[in-house]
């Protein structure tokens, strides 16, 4: 690691089925999957700490603010297949919205469509007010309990 890591402060753990043992976790990037692996081991009743390299959680769901305004620079929508998943994102009401590519169309140079929008195939779903939001909002907890550490690479383990 390229900075000096503190300790830190853990909030309560959950309870734990009896003859299990509390074990310490390190969890690697702050992305989507590090923050749901990194929750879903503090609510088993371990202690875990998230390194994360960037200032803040949100891996390939990065929003940039720029002096024109913020962008997504990466995913632009994501969809829901698994009902674990649906769950999750019910925990942060009002985060997450429907998007449709199907309203898209892309025009020509004289502003004729030129190519229809996508068939409906699925639900795609953005956070809104950027997709960073939803990753930011499951991280929240941990980062408040002090088990999100970032501007921390981490080189060897």
């Amino acid at each position: 690691m390229s900075t000096t890591v503190p300790r830190p402060r853990q909030a309560a753990a959950p309870a734990r089925s009896p003859g299990k043992a509390r074990r310490h976790f390190a969890v690697v990037g702050a992305g989507m999957a590090g923050i749901v692996c990194a929750r879903t081991l503090v609510q088993a009743g371990h202690r875990v700490t998230v390194f994360e390299k960037s200032a803040q959680a949100g891996g390939r769901t990065a929003t940039i603010d720029s002096p024109f305004g913020s962008f997504d620079a990466g995913a632009q929508y994501f969809t829901v297949r698994a009902p674990r998943f649906a769950q999750a994102m019910d925990s942060t009401p009002g985060v997450c919205k429907r998007w449709s590519a199907n309203s898209v169309q892309v025009l020509d140079a004289e502003g004729r469509v030129a190519a229809p929008g996508l068939p409906q195939r699925e639900a795609h779903w953005v956070a809104s007010p950027g997709m960073q939001s939803l990753v930011s909002a499951w991280a929240g907890p941990l980062l408040q309990a002090g088990q999100l550490i970032t501007h921390t690479r981490v080189t060897r383990i």
